[in-house]
């Protein structure tokens, strides 16, 4: 007897298997929930977790499933779980380790030399299963350097229950703990002898889980508590501008004069505010909420006719073919059309593509390179460069990426590190690079780069 071969289930498939009209009713659902946008791309992987909800809950089809949803606190859990199944994501403790290391050093102690007292009130937004908020807890601990028990309140949030119960109970395992430091692994973790562990209860106690809806948030009266940060890592990509706008003005409003706000990754108020001062430290950074008496925050947004601003070098650039087809990946074509919008002057809108392009395919270098590009056009050179350095982590050959770097270091003042930049490049052209697939720089030749680079070396 031959074994029967598996349907492998693609996009196509999932997205058959479910009417499109109940997806779109679907997709508004979710966003009027959780304020999540679900664009076309997504909505194979939105028809595959419905599948697997109907599974799980032995509901014949969709059509029934729609009526389950709307069935008061049942339908309403099953909409969080819907929304819990959909975010699912890769989260472990410490992720992106400068960032908690500089908020040990630097960050932390410097929000007590400004008149902050312990223990520093601290808000985990949309805290998913707990690691983020314990790793603040922790490293709260280490920055006290043992001289308060209580360093820190970290009031940590999310929409789901099912989430904030595996945080509450505190026993991780396996690739949550990949980055932890064997010193730290020791000193605040208990092993439970299955390979698992638990957060000791000297972190436990300085976190209080809650149940909490950002989109409820926007509307609610503002609490009467203040924070001295706000970590809100890779929450507001999911959202459109206008409300990740709103909730930025929230925040604002949350925090103590000289808080600080912490956003993922892809994230930047580029567009979105002028309320926050960017600051930075090694590979991360942050945005702090000045004193009233400060003024504006930092510089107001230039012109939005690109270049029209203070005088920049300009990057060789041709009008190139576009990508064939075959290559076009839906990352890739949001970054394509973020390029057209850009080019229309409409930069706000072609950042949150690239932000929606970043997101979808987090290994492509194109929507890193591309905000990088728009964001040092506006003299944003400080995130500029973070973006920068992000598409060079993603493909090290891509030397326009390294030409933006070098530019924005030179915008920064750190005309030392510039040269070096510059040197690095012009090496690099001498073997294999990558050129973006994008109208900047397409149709470079080597030579070009060359001559390109040789300019901008110190005489």
């Amino acid at each position: 007897m031959q074994p029967r071969e598996r349907k492998v289930m693609t996009p196509e498939r999932a997205l058959a298997s479910i009417p499109l009209d109940l997806l779109n009713l679907l997709r508004n659902m979710i966003e009027t929930e959780s304020g999540v946008v679900l664009n076309d791309a997504k909505l194979p992987h939105l028809s595959s977790v419905v599948r697997s909800r109907l599974a799980a809950l032995g509901i014949p089809d969709a059509p029934r499933y729609m009526e389950f949803l709307t069935q008061g606190e049942r339908g309403a859990a099953e909409r969080r779980d819907l929304v819990s199944d959909l975010l699912i994501g890769e989260t472990s403790f410490f992720r992106a380790p400068v960032l908690f290391q500089e908020f040990e050093k630097v960050i932390f102690p410097g929000l007590l030399e400004r008149g902050l007292h312990y223990p520093l009130p601290i808000w985990c937004a949309g805290c998913a299963t707990g690691e983020e908020a314990y790793s603040v807890a922790i490293a709260a601990l280490e920055g006290s350097g043992g001289r308060h028990t209580v360093p820190v309140t970290v009031r940590a949030t999310d929409l789901h229950p099912r989430f904030l119960d595996t945080a509450r109970e505190g026993v991780y395992a396996g690739q949550s703990l990949r980055d932890l430091p064997g010193r730290i692994l020791e000193r605040y973790f208990e092993p439970l002898g299955d390979g698992r562990y638990r957060v000791a209860e000297e972190v436990r106690r300085l976190v209080d889980f809650r149940e909490m809806n950002l989109v409820d948030f926007l509307s609610a009266p503002l609490p009467s508590a203040r924070y001295a940060a706000i970590f809100c890592r890779n929450v507001m990509i999911y959202f459109r501008s206008y409300t990740t706008r709103r909730l930025v003005e929230r925040f604002h409003e949350s925090l103590f004069d000289g808080g600080v706000l912490f956003l993922g990754h892809s994230e930047t108020l580029w567009g979105i505010t002028e309320v926050f001062r960017l600051e930075h430290l090694k590979k991360i950074f942050y945005y702090r909420k000045p004193p009233a008496e400060s003024g504006p925050l930092r510089p107001a947004a230039a012109s939005r006719s690109f270049g029209s601003s203070a005088p920049r070098q300009a990057v060789p650039r041709a009008e190139p073919p576009p990508p064939p087809l075959a290559d076009r990946s839906p990352a890739m074509n949001l970054v394509l059309s973020a390029e057209r919008l850009a080019d229309e002057g409409r930069f706000e809108d072609a950042v949150a593509m690239c932000r929606e392009a970043a997101t979808l395919d987090p290994g492509s270098p194109e929507a890193e390179y591309l905000m990088a590009f728009l964001l040092r056009g506006r003299e944003r050179h400080a995130e500029a460069l973070y973006h920068a350095e992000r598409a060079l982590e993603r493909d090290p050959r891509f030397v326009f990426a390294d030409i933006e770097a070098a530019e924005c270091l030179s915008g920064m003042g750190r005309a030392g590190e510039a040269t070096l930049r510059w040197k690095r490049i012009l090496r690099a052209i001498e073997e294999e690079v990558r050129l973006p697939r994008l109208s900047v720089g397409a149709g470079i030749s080597p030579q070009m780069l060359r001559q390109y680079v040789l300019s901008r070396l110190p005489r």
